[in-house]
């Protein structure tokens, strides 16, 4: 990784509001004892860089398959933004 900061001011005041309607929620259950609940979090870019917050410091997050996908589609969305040329796509499979 090649950058990490603290928010601005207008992106703190946005994912303290989201925060706020999903504190202490398990939307898909606790996945193990060190979950503590549901979590925000954004992806957008600056000045050629991705960026992904989070409204508080994280050890770690968890996303559901479909979360998974949708990060990563939002990710190859502010990469082109960024002026990532490369043919990059993610393609849905059939399920059986």
């Amino acid at each position: 990784m090649s950058h990490h900061g603290n928010w601005d001011d207008e992106a703190k005041r946005a994912m303290s509001k989201v925060m706020a309607d999903i504190f202490g929620e398990f939307p898909n259950g606790q996945l193990n004892k060190d979950d503590e609940g549901a979590l925000a979090c954004a992806v957008g870019h600056e000045k050629g860089v991705v960026k992904l917050l989070f409204p508080k410091s994280v050890a770690w997050i968890g996303f559901t398959p479909e979360q998974a996908i949708d990060l990563a589609q939002d990710l190859i969305k502010h990469a082109r933004q960024c002026g990532f040329l490369d043919d990059v796509a993610i393609a849905a499979r059939s399920k059986p």
